[in-house]
């Protein structure tokens, strides 16, 4: 579906009678991109009821990713020299605290990128010494109520345990109201498409060429694997013998299982030279076969958006003609 907007970076500094540690009003900065797309209500909620005034780089446009061209490593995917750009843009704002959280695990027996399992010591490479990054530790692998220990004893280190459970609490309901509206919203169109990748990639529209908003022109109702719930795209994958690795994989494969008899088309959006994607592609066509014609795009720096837009557009035009038969 179309997403609703990201909620807007709000002030909140602590009030009067706030535990000495956030007596002082802090800034915190959040790059916009990873794991943001997932998680930014959750992030930010707890973040200012714990005292912080939340500051997110704006959405990525050319200035943001050529900072972090300049800057990352070449063999590094597109969505990190993006978030690397991010990050850089912050500190150039004067910022000195930045969330970078270690995302090692989101369910268990599944992991995240490695890249991810190693961001916050690879951030540490592009920015000074002054800057202070907190880095919580978020590792599913036990349990999800792990992920709840884990926010919580981050949260200890700025407050008293009474105010950090309140905090917790009302962030979860702010993370949930956020993926309801995000499951609610609809674009109907002349057919159905499932749009597969990293959402990092699927909801920045500067690194997808603005890739959702041109399939809704062309008469596509969008769907992603944000619009269903983790419960029903895991049950979903219990279609193939083996149960995804990678969350992202198995969100998208739990998707097109669940969706597959709805769907006219399905396009794949990833970072070129991203193995996981790489192997999501033949899962896929094990899923599917040849019953539902399927789009791949591979991203890096060096994609045209008119390039992509063409292709697009002949992909679409073929899902009409074999629509009106």
């Amino acid at each position: 579906g179309t997403a609703p907007p990201y909620p807007a970076p709000r002030s909140a500094g602590p009030e009067k009678g706030s535990p000495k540690e956030v007596a002082a009003i802090r800034q915190v900065g959040i790059p916009r991109a990873f794991y943001y797309f997932h998680y930014y209500p959750l992030w930010q909620t707890y973040l200012a009821e714990l005292g912080f005034q939340v500051v997110s780089s704006p959405w990525t446009n050319q200035e943001l990713l050529e900072l972090g061209l300049a800057s990352c490593v070449d063999c590094a995917c597109l969505p990190l020299k993006a978030y690397v750009g991010h990050v850089q843009f912050l500190v150039q704002q004067g910022l000195s605290l930045l969330f970078v959280p270690q995302v090692v695990s989101l369910f268990p027996k599944e992991w995240t990128c490695s890249v991810l399992l190693g961001l916050p010591d690879l951030v540490k490479q592009y920015v000074p010494p002054s800057v202070r990054l907190l880095t919580p530790v978020l590792d599913a692998r036990r349990g999800i109520h792990q992920l709840t220990l884990q926010y919580l004893h981050f949260g200890l280190q700025w407050a008293r345990p009474s105010p950090v459970l309140r905090a917790w609490r009302k962030a979860v309901r702010a993370q949930r109201t956020w993926e309801r509206a995000y499951q609610a919203v609809s674009s109907p169109g002349r057919f159905r498409l499932l749009l597969l990748g990293p959402r990092y990639l699927t909801d920045d529209p500067y690194l997808n060429g603005n890739l959702r908003e041109k399939l809704r022109d062309l008469g596509a109702e969008v769907l992603c694997p944000a619009d269903f719930s983790d419960a029903t795209t895991a049950a979903a994958c219990s279609l193939l013998r083996k149960r995804p690795y990678w969350t992202c994989t198995r969100r998208s494969l739990g998707a097109l299982a669940h969706a597959v008899p709805q769907l006219d088309g399905v396009v794949t959006i990833s970072p070129f030279g991203c193995g996981a994607e790489a192997m999501q592609g033949v899962l896929i066509t094990s899923l599917t076969g040849t019953r539902i014609p399927h789009l791949e795009l591979h991203v890096d720096e060096h994609t045209s958006p008119v390039g992509l837009f063409t292709r697009l557009e002949a992909f679409c035009d073929l899902l009409e003609r074999k629509r009106s038969g």
